[in-house]
């Protein structure tokens, strides 16, 4: 059995491509979680970024994946996708959730409830739910040639 475990055999150039998508996913992610993080605890002021150190923490996870991933796929070890896959399924899941509360606070917004009457859709704009939107093509075209190399075996 080959370093790729037996199924598709990726190509050096793959597996640098990939580990550059981990790597820049992964600086985003960080860069963004801890900054987040320090407007959070009040070190930082920050008027465009939210102030939430719990999901900045949550970001600083995801980072900490797709970073993880980088040293197999530059050692061409088929496993380094893996991180890629965690790191987009985590992003994802946080992305939903950032959806749900925009969600309800629109909807706050729309009934025209008490706390929400000053509400506005730029408030919600959370690095979580900005994030996602450039990884989710990179999710969906691993998905994709797993589909592939599933067919071909």
């Amino acid at each position: 059995m080959d370093r790729s475990g037996g199924f598709h055999s990726s190509t050096s150039s793959e597996f640098r491509t990939a580990a550059i998508i981990a790597a820049l996913a992964g600086a985003g992610y960080g860069i963004l979680g801890v900054l987040q993080i320090l407007v959070g605890i009040g070190m930082m002021n920050l008027n465009a970024l939210i102030s939430d150190p719990i999901g900045g923490i949550m970001l600083v996870v995801v980072a900490l994946v797709y970073i993880s991933g980088v040293r197999p796929l530059l050692g061409e070890d088929r496993e380094g996708y893996a991180y890629l896959a965690v790191g987009s399924i985590l992003g994802g899941i946080l992305f939903v959730l950032q959806l749900i509360i925009l969600g309800t606070n629109a909807l706050g917004w729309w009934l025209q409830l008490e706390d929400w009457r000053e509400w506005i859709l730029l408030g919600d704009l959370t690095p979580a739910l900005l994030l996602f939107i450039p990884v989710l093509p990179i999710a969906i075209s691993m998905h994709r040639e797993k589909r592939r190399a599933r067919r071909g075996a």
